[in-house]
């Protein structure tokens, strides 16, 4: 493993557990200055630190119980990408949707870019019209 697989395959691991951990200033820290999250099935984007912070704060609100529950990561030099199943109860808005109360076993894959030890922001993909049905919004 050449030594920048090895770095991000420890920066992306000091980011998942500041996550597993609840700590928005943990994440951060493993971020680049003006990170970029962009959720997918839905086009929505979270640019700055700020707009990261209120993304995390709200997922952690609208899934007080959430786990990323990891299936598999391919590290490389140009970053990370994990797949992995959400799971959680939707208590809160999520991805836009109101909570309804039920259970979230969604399967996802983020794509981490990184470059010169930051983690550039995150894409989410994920199947929404499967969460929606799973919440009971769609038959």
């Amino acid at each position: 493993m050449s030594s920048l697989v090895h770095a991000n395959k420890r920066l992306w691991q000091r980011h998942v557990i500041a996550e597993n951990r609840r700590s928005i200033e943990g994440l951060l820290a493993t971020l680049t200055a003006e990170p970029l999250y962009v959720i997918m099935a839905t086009g929505a984007e979270h640019r700055g630190r700020d707009a990261v912070a209120a993304f995390y704060t709200g997922l952690f609100v609208s899934m007080p119980d959430v786990t990323f529950a990891l299936q598999a990561a391919y590290i490389g030099e140009n970053g990370v990408v994990e797949e992995s199943v959400l799971v959680g109860t939707h208590t809160g808005d999520l991805f836009g949707l109101a909570p309804t109360g039920r259970p979230v076993h969604l399967p996802l894959t983020i794509v981490f870019p990184m470059v010169n030890g930051d983690i550039l922001g995150e894409r989410m993909y994920f199947d929404m019209d499967s969460l929606q049905r799973q919440l009971g919004l769609r038959a």
